[in-house]
């Protein structure tokens, strides 16, 4: 399937999404338990923005089914990297894949997990329960990177493959300074 059509049904998807979950809001008060399992904040404190260096589908490493749906954030090193969703603490180390560096793995009620690479110290144990937007390590540049910067995704927790995803709601593009949401925990 070609990148247009990908981002065709993404659109159309996330429209019929917005509808469904307005719907629910009307109905029932408040959005179903479904809207907020897939609502990531973005992985840095509230009213701050960082560039997005490389976005989703990018062109330099953010190609193939681990790092398809990744963003690249131009975090300073030794800089708060945010739990973008309450979660347990799933890795918390030198990544087996030396490229990654050391990494940050969150398992979230949704079944799906966030990943936080090239840091320069994670802060958290394995088995460890974060609420969203607690201060889960330091940005870095170690693995395979050559500036400071967090690599954030969410991925299939088993596979470790990207999973699309929206961050506040919508997909921060290259080259875009998302202002966070996030408060601190």
């Amino acid at each position: 399937m070609s990148s247009t059509a990908k981002r065709a049904l993404r659109t159309v998807g996330a429209t019929v999404g917005a509808v469904v979950a307005t719907a629910g809001m009307l109905v029932g008060g408040a959005a179903p338990a479904a809207a907020a399992d897939h609502y990531y904040e973005l992985p840095y404190p509230a009213g701050e923005a960082y560039q997005v260096t490389q976005g989703p589908e990018g062109t330099y490493s953010h190609t193939g089914p681990y790092n398809e749906y990744a963003w690249d954030f131009g975090l300073p090193a030794n800089y708060e990297v945010s739990a973008a969703q309450a979660g347990t603490i799933l890795y918390s180390n030198w990544s087996p894949y030396e490229a990654n560096g050391i990494e940050v793995i969150i398992r979230h009620s949704n079944g799906l997990c966030t990943q936080y690479l090239h840091l320069n110290r994670a802060l958290y144990d394995v088995g460890d329960w974060v609420p969203q937007g607690r201060v889960v390590a330091w940005s870095g540049s170690t693995g395979n990177s050559t500036a400071p910067h967090l690599h954030f995704q969410v991925i299939n927790c088993d596979t470790r493959v990207s999973q699309y995803a929206e961050l506040q709601g919508w997909v921060p593009p290259t080259g875009s300074w998302p202002e966070s949401v996030n408060t601190r925990a």
